[in-house]
């Protein structure tokens, strides 16, 4: 399938591997001894997904997400396309409406009041992840790192997304090669303002409570 290549190449406000040394100098760390494009891509992927996942704003850049070693779906995607790109792998996002785990809020809501609040914001969620170009375009998500999927099987959750259907039945995906206008108007259309840090902090405090029984597996 023919494509512009350079277009999944190119860095962006938010995607500022142009800008980090530190995003350069990781990626050349994690691909060193990488034999070829998949190889990059398994350990760069890797990397990303270990890191913890955690609720924050929408719009922070890769070099953010690196330095502070965390992120939603996403700032890890973010940074996982920088990373991808800078190694030369064409990178793009995809946004899609995912159903709300409502039952694992539940359970996390009892005796928390900010992971409460955060089943009250509906059934659909927005979610990013990635599709990185392997010879064809391959979807890959690291929004969950693995300590904190463990923990949600064992609280009788399921890991599988489950993607809201638009009116013709079928997923509705958006593919963007820069997500920097998107993430713009997204945190325009956030929730949670005055108080949004302190409702991230207590649902934060609700996901490491999962992480932890994902590490006692």
């Amino acid at each position: 399938m023919a494509f512009d290549r350079q277009r999944y190449l190119q860095p962006s406000g938010l995607c500022d591997f142009d800008r980090s040394a530190e995003i350069r100098l990781k990626t050349r760390e994690l691909t060193a001894g990488c034999r070829n494009r998949a190889g990059k891509f398994s350990s760069l992927f890797a990397f990303v997904k270990e890191l913890p996942y955690g609720l924050e704003d929408w719009d922070l850049k890769a070099s953010d997400i690196l330095r502070k070693g965390w992120g939603m779906c996403s700032g890890k995607t973010n940074l996982l396309v920088a990373m991808l790109r800078s190694a030369g792998i064409p990178a793009r996002y995809r946004v899609y409406r995912i159903k709300a785990d409502s039952k694992l809020w539940d359970k996390l809501g009892k005796g928390n009041d900010s992971a409460a609040r955060m089943n009250g914001l509906g059934e659909e969620r927005d979610h990013v992840d990635c599709e990185a170009w392997l010879g064809k375009w391959v979807a890959c998500d690291a929004g969950r790192d693995t300590a904190m999927e463990k923990g949600i099987v064992r609280l009788g959750g399921t890991l599988e997304r489950q993607v809201v259907a638009g009116s013709s039945g079928r997923a509705r995906y958006l593919r963007l090669a820069s997500l920097d206008q998107w993430a713009k108007e997204r945190q325009d259309r956030r929730v949670f303002r005055s108080d949004r840090d302190d409702v991230f902090a207590g649902a934060n405090q609700g996901i490491e409570k999962i992480r932890q029984l994902g590490r006692a597996t």
